[in-house]
């Protein structure tokens, strides 16, 4: 069997969720595979390299262990991303840096519970290069820029991926010359998408991405909706990074679980964390108040004669009403569901301390 080739990009900022990521998929791959994992080096300091070179020495021979440097600033015209730097787009430098067919690559705000190489094993149909799972909260091209569907001639109700988790075929993507035509496209089109990386690869490469099941790319919103803390999946923490940014929940509570059995513990006095926390508890504190406010909103605009404005106001004054009526019931869930969490134990190994 060959190794599972797996690529990850970070800076020093991401990091923790990097390291927590790393464990994890390791955890749980298929003990009989090799792994070749790849680090795109955005700016990681050589004490967290270092740790991560630890961390795979205790594993063994199994996994190899390459630190890629990368250089974002080809991306310089295209919309500032996260933190704003270009790291987002680093992912487009995958078929260009790395002389390998095939890769799984994972944002590094990742949990993985169940084994990656089942999906690096996956046959791509033909016509595709790359599998994804559909996004839970952008439904289609026209979610994400209308202008650059009309642009490219494609349908607005076209499928729209989530490029956290992607089987990437490289030899076709480099035949197709994506990586050029992704950075003419980003440079180009500055301001006019929103989803940085993943916009050119949904845009570019739309009617070439096979379709996954859910669980490999599931939004930690979602777990958190769950009734229980039923895992096999990959849990992505789309709306936050929790070593950095909590949202209370079973979710978070999952990563700082997990985070702690792998010697690599959040943080909760950074003054980050401690702002974001506030600024938390401050919005459930709101959260009547913006329900009134939303209702209020929906009934002028009806007045008004503004059905559209007024609909998408009565929306979001349901989910605030909808917030507010369920935080007791939702409160016990969790508060059950956390003694579960700090009950768990993972399949680790290597489990020194990291710091």
């Amino acid at each position: 069997m060959e190794p599972v080739v797996l690529a990850l990009a970070t800076n020093e900022r991401y990091f923790p969720g990097l390291y927590c990521a790393v464990a994890s998929a390791l955890s749980y791959l298929d003990a009989a595979r090799k792994v070749d994992l790849k680090v795109l080096d955005g700016g990681i300091s050589r004490t967290s390299k270092d740790t991560l070179s630890r961390f795979i020495d205790r594993i063994g021979e199994a996994v190899q262990l390459e630190f890629v440097t990368v250089d974002p600033s080809v991306f310089g015209s295209a919309t500032l991303g996260p933190g704003r730097s270009h790291m987002a787009y680093c992912r487009i430098l995958l078929p260009h840096l790395l002389d390998v067919p095939r890769l799984i690559y994972l944002d590094c705000d990742v949990l993985v519970f169940r084994d990656l190489s089942q999906l690096y094993d996956l046959q791509l149909s033909d016509g595709k290069v790359i599998a994804a799972v559909p996004d839970s909260e952008t439904s289609c091209l026209a979610e994400d820029s209308p202008v650059m569907a009309k642009a490219s001639h494609l349908p607005p109700e076209g499928a729209y991926f989530n490029s956290g988790v992607m089987l990437m075929n490289l030899n076709e993507l480099r035949q197709q010359k994506f990586f050029e035509r992704a950075v003419e496209f980003l440079n180009s089109w500055s301001g006019k998408y929103r989803f940085h990386d993943q916009s050119a690869i949904n845009f570019l490469l739309h009617g070439q991405i096979e379709r996954l099941p859910a669980e490999w790319n599931r939004p930690a919103w979602r777990f958190d909706a769950q009734p229980d803390n039923d895992l096999n999946c990959v849990l992505h923490y789309t709306t936050s990074a929790p070593w950095l940014r909590p949202t209370p929940g079973p979710a978070q509570d999952l990563f700082e679980r997990f985070a702690a059995e792998v010697g690599s513990a959040v943080n909760r006095q950074s003054p980050v964390f401690k702002k974001s926390a506030r600024q938390r508890f401050g919005r459930s504190l709101l959260a009547p108040l913006r329900a009134v406010a939303f209702a209020i909103a929906c009934l002028f605009y009806r007045i008004a004669g503004r059905r559209d404005k007024s609909a998408a106001y009565a929306k979001v004054a349901c989910y605030w009403f909808d917030y507010v009526r369920n935080a007791p019931r939702r409160r016990r869930l969790y508060q059950k569901r956390a003694g579960e969490i700090r009950g768990m134990t993972f399949k680790f190994d290597g489990s020194e301390s990291a710091s």
